[in-house]
């Protein structure tokens, strides 16, 4: 396939030429056709296709328009792909032009272009987390994952939950006990009780924070998906519930097995294997 790109580093972007040949053609027909998103029938002359989009087909592409025109999910899809794309592009110890971006397939997003706006304010905001090293002296930018960056793209997860799972900045405290019972460490289910006549009740459940963290992971996550919109709604409803009754170890195992169904098979062929990997993989640490 070839792209002819028009445009420069200030935001301004005219249309591009996209130009196909035959054999890529008939591989996106026969793609559109085997995911039920299309019906094609060739011309008796076998020169040109006739082609209908089917109802999932209208469906699938009514989810790429909402995708395209939400200005968070085109955030959360420069804020991952950036850093990743710094890291595979940089060579050892060295520094990636921006300016090839525009060329990579990543450009796109939900069938759509990003800008270059989009492209500078996520490239500042990786900047600003420590994930990405910027230089600009040399008249354009340059990009390099710093050694947080280079850890996220190896994690394997979604941004979000990458930085919720980095411990904070470590901070002196000074603590004063004066007649108190004091307990230094950590001690996950553990309790501790005195005094006379005591009476407690122990609830051994699910980790709140795990649980917050596999929950943003999720919700994350689904916008990715190949999804029906039958499917997503399901999705959305056992994300909800999860986030509600998942507290409870029993209940929360039920509602991961369901989500599992949903999200395994609609990560195939979406760009999210690695992240749905990841997710469930921490739905299983959670609950097993």
């Amino acid at each position: 396939m070839g792209c002819v790109q028009h445009g420069d580093l200030n935001g301004q972007q005219r249309h591009p030429i996209v130009i196909i040949d035959k054999q890529e053609k008939d591989a996106i027909v026969s793609l559109l056709v085997a995911r039920g998103y299309m019906d094609a029938k060739v011309q008796a002359n076998g020169s040109a296709y006739l082609v209908k989009l089917t109802g999932n087909g209208l469906e699938h592409a009514r989810e790429l328009l909402r995708r395209s025109r939400s200005k968070i999910e085109r955030e959360t899809y420069l804020h991952n792909v950036l850093v990743r794309w710094a890291y595979e592009h940089a060579p050892a110890g060295g520094s990636a032009s921006l300016q090839e971006f525009a060329g990579d397939e990543q450009w796109w997003f939900a069938g759509t272009q990003v800008t270059w706006d989009e492209v500078f304010a996520a490239v500042h905001f990786l900047a600003a987390e420590g994930l990405l090293r910027v230089d600009q002296a040399s008249g354009f930018a340059r990009v390099q994952s710093t050694p947080l960056g280079t850890k996220f793209v190896h994690s394997k997860q979604t941004l979000r939950t990458f930085m919720m799972t980095q411990p904070p900045q470590a901070s002196g405290v000074t603590n004063n006990f004066f007649d108190s019972n004091v307990v230094q460490g950590d001690a996950p289910g553990s309790n501790f009780a005195t005094g006379e006549n005591i009476t407690q009740t122990v609830n051994h459940g699910v980790d709140a924070d795990a649980l917050a963290s596999l929950v943003a992971q999720l919700r994350e996550i689904a916008p990715t998906l190949e999804l029906t919109q039958e499917d997503a709604e399901d999705l959305s409803e056992e994300i909800d519930a999860l986030e509600g009754e998942g507290a409870e170890p029993a209940r929360g195992r039920r509602i991961m097995r369901r989500i599992a169904r949903i999200i395994v098979p609609a990560a195939v062929g979406a760009g999210s294997d690695a992240a749905v990997q990841a997710a469930i993989a921490a739905g299983t640490g959670l609950f097993g």
